[in-house]
């Protein structure tokens, strides 16, 4: 994800200007990794798809009615140009396809404020999703380095210009991803075994 990629991107920055004392500890995270396999990202997701295919439903409807409307209006305007029509049938009908051109732009209009409102929704809904997600990370992230006494965490998945790793070599020992990982996903391994302790009652 690009937001991962610019956070890495700014750690990396900030771990480089620093002068790191032979004393620091320093531990290294996917946050990729655990961003994508974190158990509520992925009820994230489908949170926003649900949300999605509902606009896309109602949007197929708004369409469908244009089309009718457009249909109506390419009726109304043939009918006007029937010139067998007498001076008085001929207003009105001219009258009724003015209406009906009138119709179609208005739902035109509809159908591009209804995108404009609903793409700006899917945009604050992500972000908001995404930041609820990773203030959770960041918080077990520091928890974590706070307990095994590191200084320091910088994101392995992050990536440079050459979409190369940032990070080439570091030791396995420092590699903090499995544990917040395991801590995050814990809540969710817990109902399950509480759940199936239940059934088997």
């Amino acid at each position: 994800m690009s937001f991962l990629r610019n956070l890495s991107s700014a750690v990396l920055l900030l771990a480089g200007a620093a002068v790191f004392s032979a004393e620091s500890r320093i531990a290294v995270i996917d946050l990729e990794r655990v961003f994508r396999e974190y158990y509520k990202s992925r009820i994230a997701e489908d949170v926003i798809r649900q949300q999605a295919t509902a606009y896309r439903t109602y949007l197929a409807r708004l369409n469908e009615e244009l089309r009718k409307l457009g249909e109506a209006a390419r009726t109304a305007q043939s009918n006007a140009l029937n010139i067998a029509l007498a001076p008085a049938e001929k207003q009105k009908v001219e009258q009724e396809a003015i209406a009906a051109r009138n119709a179609v732009r208005e739902k035109e209009a509809e159908i591009k404020l209804f995108v404009e409102e609903r793409s700006a929704d899917m945009r604050r809904l992500e972000n908001t999703k995404r930041a609820q997600i990773m203030t959770e990370i960041r918080r077990e992230v520091a928890k974590r380095a706070s307990a095994e006494g590191f200084e320091f965490v910088i994101d392995s998945s992050g990536k440079t210009m050459n979409d190369q790793p940032a990070l080439l070599v570091y030791p396995e020992r420092c590699d903090i991803t499995n544990s917040v990982l395991r801590e995050l996903n814990r809540s969710r391994s817990q109902p399950e075994k509480k759940n199936n302790g239940e059934n088997r009652k």
